[in-house]
């Protein structure tokens, strides 16, 4: 029966490899940045670092569901490796949406609404969209889709979400360059906030120190801003890389994440960098 069933695609067996979890690693970093719960992960043989990531990001999400409960989703490679992840016994009343408007001038699958629409397909919840572009050309027309019912019903269900999954951009890193991309900012422009911006979540930009970085680029943006995704009760960052580092770091000291999941690469440039700063202060 077990090979009729195997044969007919009823039955599908997979060896999922156990996660390599760097808790001495984990623990330094909790307390150097104030975190409540870091995962610091390595991926098994001939697995990518993301795709443990993702993993880890998507045990971390599914734990603690509940019946009635909406989750807010940001948009990169990391949530599409999560999301693939989650699996999970239908819950009455889930809710998934998104937390910012969706980007046109990345890939398809990373987007917003297509995590989204992932993540409610595997978890057997309902997806509510979020219609409208994450950046425009103007505070004006900002203001104007805002006030569009469909896009503040999404916002406001975004606003009381149970919890948060969101992908962590940083200075360098391909991510951030591409939410840039969407704001078509003159070379001077571009120079100006290079200088200045650590990361960014769901196209926030903020500096090294967690502070918002610029209300110009701010105001062009439709999504939470950092302060409302800062009162969801638990928000969930995930990042890959070492180039992640001054994002993560930035995200960290603006109080923004709960539960930070990252790879062991991240997470040496972590200790790296702020070891190096502790240096330069004494």
């Amino acid at each position: 029966m077990l090979t009729s069933a195997k044969h007919n695609g009823f039955v599908e067996i997979r060896i999922v490899a156990p996660l390599s979890r760097h808790e001495t690693v984990a623990n330094q970093i909790k307390k150097l940045l104030d975190i409540k719960e870091v995962q610091v992960v390595s991926p098994s043989a001939n697995e990518l670092a993301i795709n443990a990531v993702g993993r880890a990001a998507a045990n971390a999400l599914t734990s603690n569901l509940k019946g009635n409960q909406t989750i807010a989703i940001s948009w990169g490679r990391g949530l599409e490796a999560a999301v693939v992840h989650c699996k999970k016994d239908s819950l009455p009343g889930l809710k998934i949406t998104q937390i910012m408007g969706a980007l046109s001038n990345v890939e398809t699958s990373v987007t917003a609404d297509e995590i989204g629409r992932t993540l409610a397909r595997n978890l057997n919840a309902v997806f509510v969209p979020f219609n409208a572009p994450v950046v425009v050309s103007n505070q004006k027309i900002r203001n104007s889709l805002m006030q569009e019912t469909s896009v503040a019903q999404a916002l406001d269900l975004a606003r009381n979400a149970n919890v948060a999954l969101v992908g962590i951009g940083s200075h360098g890193s391909s991510s951030s360059e591409m939410v840039l991309n969407e704001f078509n900012l003159s070379l001077g422009e571009r120079e100006d906030i290079a200088k200045d911006y650590a990361g960014d979540i769901a196209s926030r930009f903020y500096n090294t120190a967690g502070k918002m970085l610029s209300t110009i680029l701010d105001s062009r943006v439709i999504g939470l801003t950092l302060d409302e995704i800062r009162k969801i009760p638990r928000v969930i960052g995930v990042a890959n890389g070492a180039e992640k580092v001054l994002g993560v770091i930035g995200a960290a000291r603006s109080k923004l994440i709960d539960c930070l999941i990252i790879d062991l690469a991240c997470a040496n440039s972590i200790l790296k960098v702020l070891s190096a700063s502790e240096m330069r202060t004494a």
